[in-house]
């Protein structure tokens, strides 16, 4: 009682400087010193169901995703992935000490804050507004995975990367969000996996006929052909290819404007 006391308690110091989140993490904006910081406090995802039993399965020692862990946990996964890109040079908000030390016992995680437009708000102009940038970020995150599959460093992902997690700021890209991930596996699976969550991302934030166009010029800026062609694998390959399609085959159904995993390696094995 007395940790959901504190909780509470730090949420309503909090309150008026709340940020609309699509997570179940609370976000905040706070000014201090002239400056604004940005606070995360952790807490338990959702559907909760599926998070307690994933929870469960990883204190019985079977392995599971980063978004899976405890709050505490999560929040030193993230720490982690933030200063091991900014020591590699790559742009990303750092990490400060918490203005709220009192705190300390409740998982939260303190960072300047970016000042700069998302993807999403970059893409709703439409493609050929955004062309250049998007080929600008295509070859900086084609740089990024060529760095990291050299030296075989599967920390320098970002498996969250939607477009609202990736951010415009005086011509450079941060990237924000790093509480998703693998990091035992390959980095061949890594970058498969970054860049269908981006691409899937990206495609729903664009209009159809604007799709294809944009995968052209990430096949154009993204130099890891081997990548894409391990990540039509791990899709087309899988068991069960019947029911894999069915599904996807209902998912468009019930959306039409839904953006699948077979949507990306089928354009890329026709074109």
């Amino acid at each position: 009682m007395y940790s959901r006391n504190r909780e509470n308690d730090f949420l309503s110091k909090l309150a008026p400087y709340s940020l609309k989140s699509v997570h179940s993490n609370k976000a905040y904006r706070i000014p201090l010193n002239n400056q604004f910081f940005f606070v995360k406090v952790y807490g338990p995802k959702k559907p909760r169901f599926l998070y307690e039993i994933r929870s469960m399965l990883n204190r019985t020692g079977i392995r599971q995703p980063i978004e899976y862990l405890s709050p505490g946990k999560r929040k030193f996964c993230e720490e982690k992935y933030l200063k091991h890109w900014r020591e590699k040079g790559f742009c990303v908000p750092d990490v400060v000490v918490t203005p709220f030390t009192e705190y300390e016992d409740i998982p939260h995680l303190a960072t300047t804050y970016v000042e700069g437009k998302t993807l999403k708000t970059i893409l709703s102009k439409g493609f050929t507004a955004s062309q250049d940038t998007l080929g600008n970020l295509f070859t900086d995150i084609s740089n990024r995975h060529k760095l990291a599959i050299k030296s075989g460093d599967s920390f320098l992902f970002h498996i969250d990367a939607n477009t609202q997690n990736i951010l415009l700021a005086k011509n450079l890209f941060y990237h924000v969000d790093f509480e998703m991930g693998r990091p035992w596996e390959t980095t061949m699976e890594c970058a498969a996996r970054e860049i269908s969550k981006f691409l899937v991302s990206m495609g729903e934030d664009l209009k159809p006929e604007e799709r294809n166009p944009a995968y052209a010029l990430f096949k154009k800026c993204y130099g890891h052909h081997d990548v894409l062609d391990f990540l039509d694998r791990s899709v087309n390959r899988r068991s069960f290819q019947k029911l894999h399609r069915w599904r996807n085959e209902k998912k468009k159904a019930k959306n039409p404007c839904r953006v699948t995993l077979y949507d990306i390696t089928d354009y890329y094995n026709h074109f």
